[in-house]
């Protein structure tokens, strides 16, 4: 059986990951308790993936695909390309989920909740291991942390701080506009690990002083991910909501 999200920063989860629901029940997950993902094959595309998110949330919610759309736009510079993706179900007058969505290599991952902001992140162990995150990503705090650990438990530490501190910057909706050294994720175990890797149960807890939220909402999971690949999803709500993976919706 799969691990448990592990309790972090809040009341333990009661989604397990892999606890797929069907492809064609929509509905049939309560939003605003629930944070939905999906990790699967990507589309060809970038309008591609948007379409495959713009589906899931149609499944989740129960409405006409057709019905559901979705737009962007960056609050800084006021491009369309790049920024934040919002819903917008045509004809609805109750809320819209939140939604976040990433990628690497032929992966996509999809995040759908009403619980609050969220952000998800999907990286390649490779591609960390390449890029010299050391520098311009660890806090001095998370420095030291690592720096015992033997060097396959570093890339695991490694991997598990960065997706965690991409997805907290989604849901905060600045991204890498802000210096990820100011954010600081705390392995529990960190201080014990010596040869092993940081399993899906180590919890996390994350500080930032210039939050634009209480860092005590933030809720973090690992979420499962294929070989080679990490992923982390983020919602921030003082109640923690279920992590329930679903089916991703192939690629058109």
């Amino acid at each position: 059986m799969p691990d448990a999200p592990a309790p972090v920063n809040g009341l333990p989860a009661t989604g397990l990951p892999g606890s797929a629901r069907p492809g064609g029940s929509p509905g049939a997950i309560d939003l605003s308790r629930t944070v939905a993902v999906a990790v699967g094959e990507r589309a060809n595309t970038k309008a591609g993936d948007h379409a495959l998110l713009a589906d899931l949330v149609a499944r989740l919610t129960g409405v006409d695909a057709a019905s559901v759309s979705l737009t962007q736009r960056c609050p800084r510079c006021g491009a369309g390309e790049h920024g934040p993706l919002r819903v917008r179900i045509a004809g609805s007058t109750s809320g819209v989920p939140r939604v976040s969505l990433a990628r690497s290599g032929d992966l996509l991952a999809l995040a759908v909740t009403a619980a609050g902001p969220v952000g998800i992140d999907l990286e390649s162990l490779a591609d960390l291991a390449r890029a010299p995150l050391d520098d311009v990503a660890l806090s001095p705090a998370e420095a030291v942390a690592l720096a015992p650990l033997q060097p396959a438990a570093t890339a695991a530490a490694l991997a598990t701080i960065w997706t965690t501190k991409e997805a907290v910057l989604k849901a905060a909706e600045v991204g890498l506009r802000t210096d990820p050294r100011d954010l600081s994720v705390t392995l529990e175990s960190a201080g014990r690990l010596h040869d092993r890797s940081p399993g899906p149960t180590d919890r996390r807890t994350v500080s930032w002083p210039e939050a634009p939220f209480s860092v005590n909402d933030v809720q973090v999971w690992p979420v499962a991910a294929p070989p080679g690949a990490a992923a982390t999803v983020v919602v921030v709500c003082a109640r923690r909501p279920a992590l329930v993976m679903v089916t991703a919706p192939p690629p058109r």
